[in-house]
């Protein structure tokens, strides 16, 4: 529990890391996704508190308020709905350990950390929120 503490004190619980198309069914958003009407994951991000899945249909966010815990709340935001605007990459600096991709989704804004050992990753990921 300390060490959750700690992540959570000094920033470091919520730095995310791509997931693999093979182990999208180790994490938690896969259950949510409507596989039966073909929906599918082009991109998944899992952070120590949160989850960040874009299909072709949704943006879905599984959201933990803290390390600490286990509380969780699941946002699904329709493209058709929610079009994606304000496509940031913020690239890491010297010391820093992520990158952040920021954007709106309708009226909402994510920025969200992915570590920087990722960075081919992120661009594929920035280019296909850019178009």
């Amino acid at each position: 529990m300390f060490k959750n503490m700690a992540s959570d004190l000094l920033g470091t619980s919520d730095i995310g890391k791509i997931i693999d198309p093979k182990d999208f069914d180790k994490t938690d958003l896969d259950d949510y996704i409507f596989h039966e009407d073909n929906e599918k994951i082009f991109f998944l991000i899992k952070a120590k508190t949160d989850e960040y899945c874009f299909t072709n249909t949704a943006f879905i966010h599984l959201d933990g308020k803290s390390a600490v815990s286990k509380k969780r709340t699941l946002y699904r935001y329709l493209y058709k709905h929610n079009p994606i605007s304000q496509v940031l990459l913020e690239t890491a600096g010297t010391i820093d350990r992520d990158v952040e991709i920021k954007f709106n989704l309708g009226s909402q804004i994510y920025s969200i950390d992915i570590e920087k050992s990722q960075i081919d990753k992120i661009r594929d990921l920035y280019k296909a929120l850019f178009t």
